[in-house]
């Protein structure tokens, strides 16, 4: 009896011992994705912009492929009309899961009419397209199919909730703008917002609105577009990529019984996928690993 007892209690404090060790040193290894995760950085470019344009007479007019995007108000040659930019980044390339911790768009403002005035972006809230339209002017030329203008959204027969867009009131970011160069529209909650809301696909991405001074003539700005030969848009976005599981054995996406055989077989030896810790053996560390992640 006695000798049973001491059996059961050495066997015991070993288990014991050898938990205290493998979760100690499951605890020593461990690393949080904020902290640990190494921050990737990505420059993409824009896949779509355009320029909408009001008219008093209400005829339709479109920038789709032109090769600059304009926003502001224009002096009495151009009747004082508006101009709303529009471009969009194609973000898919960001995993799902990546946590976004900073947002830098950089345009190029290639011609002004004068003064500095403020530029904001706002997250565009429908749709909108890109079509064949040119001109070299910001006067526009006539909508073609799937043109975004003042009216439609997808020019002819798809028109945007209220003429002139529909976007969120509230700016993302803003820039003052004056002579001709490279502006950066920095990090921001709503820009870093915007963005995750993208890649997470919890809004859907239909890009910024770039809205300029409405109020005083001449205040028109025009920024080089994807279209331009030189100086397109830049989408500047950092994140820490989604965190992989290193208990995650076979990669299926759980840890679970089929991770604990793949150890447990391989107990003891250098079995490169079963020794999560790198060690060079099999051993406590790694079942504790998959214990915790289980």
């Amino acid at each position: 009896m006695t000798s049973r007892m001491t059996s059961h209690m050495t066997t015991r404090g070993i288990m014991q011992s050898l938990q205290s060790t493998a979760f100690a040193s499951v605890l020593g290894m461990a690393c949080f994705s904020e902290t640990c995760a190494h921050a990737t950085t990505v420059t993409v470019g824009s896949v779509a912009d355009a320029t909408l344009i009001s008219d008093p007479d209400g005829f339709q007019y479109a920038l789709g492929m032109a090769y600059q995007i304009y926003s502001g108000r224009v002096g009495d040659q151009g009747l004082g009309t508006l101009r709303r930019g529009l471009i969009r980044f194609d973000v898919s390339t960001i995993p799902p899961g990546a946590v976004v911790t900073s947002v830098q768009l950089k345009l190029y403002m290639s011609a002004t009419q004068g003064g500095t005035h403020n530029i904001s972006l706002h997250r565009a809230l429908q749709s909108w397209g890109e079509g064949a339209s040119f001109a070299f002017g910001g006067g526009g030329a006539p909508a073609q199919t799937n043109d975004a203008t003042w009216v439609n959204r997808f020019f002819p027969g798809q028109p945007w909730t209220t003429p002139g867009g529909v976007y969120d009131p509230t700016a993302s970011a803003t820039k003052s703008v004056g002579g001709i160069a490279w502006y950066a529209w920095t990090t921001s909650t709503r820009l870093v917002a915007d963005v995750q809301g993208w890649i997470s696909h919890t809004i859907p991405n239909d890009g910024w609105f770039v809205i300029g001074n409405e109020t005083i003539l001449q205040s028109v700005k025009r920024f080089d577009s994807r279209n331009s030969t030189v100086n397109n848009p830049q989408l500047i976005i950092t994140y820490t990529p989604p965190p992989a599981n290193p208990a995650d054995v076979n990669n299926d996406g759980f840890v679970n019984g089929v991770d604990l055989a793949i150890v447990l077989g391989a107990w003891g030896s250098a079995n490169a996928q079963a020794d999560i810790d790198d060690n060079g053996t099999v051993d406590g560390v790694d079942l504790a690993s998959v214990l915790a992640s289980w």
